[in-house]
């Protein structure tokens, strides 16, 4: 078996190190944390974080408010899929569970 963390969307708040107990800067950097695993049966992804219909059309699935508070950095190259690809796998082979 093996795991692997990807980071499935951005999100830059105003408030720096009070959000992320880090950054220097007026914005913090936080990440979706989420889980590949690797399996005998398949691929299995614990959550999926911000997804390209996410990033296609944000304001379907996620209020403006939370995009606008939270400053969310939609890019397609951080989803689960497009990363899934990189590491030379077939998205269709995961499963999901969150």
């Amino acid at each position: 078996m093996r795991i692997h963390h990807l980071n499935c969307g951005l999100m830059e708040p105003l408030g720096g190190a009070m959000f992320d107990g880090v950054s220097g800067g007026a914005t913090a950097k936080l990440a979706c944390h989420c889980l590949l695993v690797e399996t005998d049966q398949g691929l299995v992804l614990v959550d999926t974080g911000f997804g390209l219909q996410d990033v296609r059309h944000p304001y379907r699935r996620i209020s403006p408010f939370f995009v606008m508070l939270d400053n969310i950095r939609f890019d397609p190259r951080l989803t689960a899929i497009r990363q899934i690809e990189r590491l030379g796998s077939q998205p269709e082979t995961c499963g999901t569970s969150s």
